[in-house]
């Protein structure tokens, strides 16, 4: 009796090509998505964050009848430093330090935020010794809260656009903005890079 001939079976090129596309179009929808939640986790913190520092400044203004105020020119990191400062009850709002027996707790819940100090080109978590948790920083140590990105919060009072109240925000992750350093007559043109900007109002209050 005639036997069928064994054939070897297998995928032809053509066959993997197919499956290889298959497969490289799977892992582009997986990254896509898996960037998509990622980046929106991202601001979903920045927004957290700068709620609760917002929260944060106005209950620092009940208690000594301002913001902190910072240095027309001085850079935002500067700035953010200040702002920890003055926001963890080391600093009043005018940047004087507030003696140790004086100092109440701190603004800023605990634990909620990450800080970086410049190192180099690039900004790097930091963390404070039991020292500097007492409120010995010391004016080297540039100490601030960063976003998720790693730069720090933008925040000014007063503002030189000549809004009312502080300007505090996050760059986002372009990390470009508008910069508005003289009082503005009316609302600026707001940039493709301030899209990203959190909250998107602003610098510019648009």
């Amino acid at each position: 009796m005639h036997q069928p001939e064994n054939r070897s079976k297998g995928f032809t090129l053509m066959e993997l090509m197919v499956v290889i596309i298959i497969i490289a179009i799977l892992l582009g929808i997986i990254f896509t998505g898996a960037g998509f939640l990622f980046s929106a986790q991202e601001e979903k913190k920045a927004k957290s964050e700068i709620e609760s520092i917002s929260l944060a400044l106005a209950q620092f203004k009940s208690e000594y009848g301002d913001y902190p105020i910072t240095d027309e020119g001085s850079s935002a990191e500067l700035r953010g430093k200040i702002l920890f400062m003055s926001l963890s009850g080391w600093l009043d709002s005018d940047g004087d330090e507030v003696p140790r027996d004086e100092r109440g707790k701190s603004f800023l819940p605990a634990d909620s935020f990450t800080l970086g100090q410049r190192d180099g080109e690039s900004v790097e978590p930091y963390s404070l010794t039991g020292e500097q948790l007492l409120g010995n920083i010391g004016k080297e140590v540039e100490v601030f809260m960063i976003d998720p990105w790693s730069n720090a919060y933008i925040y000014e009072y007063p503002r030189m656009d000549g809004h009312s109240g502080f300007l505090l925000f996050s760059k986002g992750a372009d990390e470009k903005s508008s910069e508005f350093n003289t009082e503005l007559t009316s609302t600026p043109m707001k940039e493709s890079f301030d899209n990203d900007n959190i909250p998107e109002t602003e610098p510019g209050k648009w």
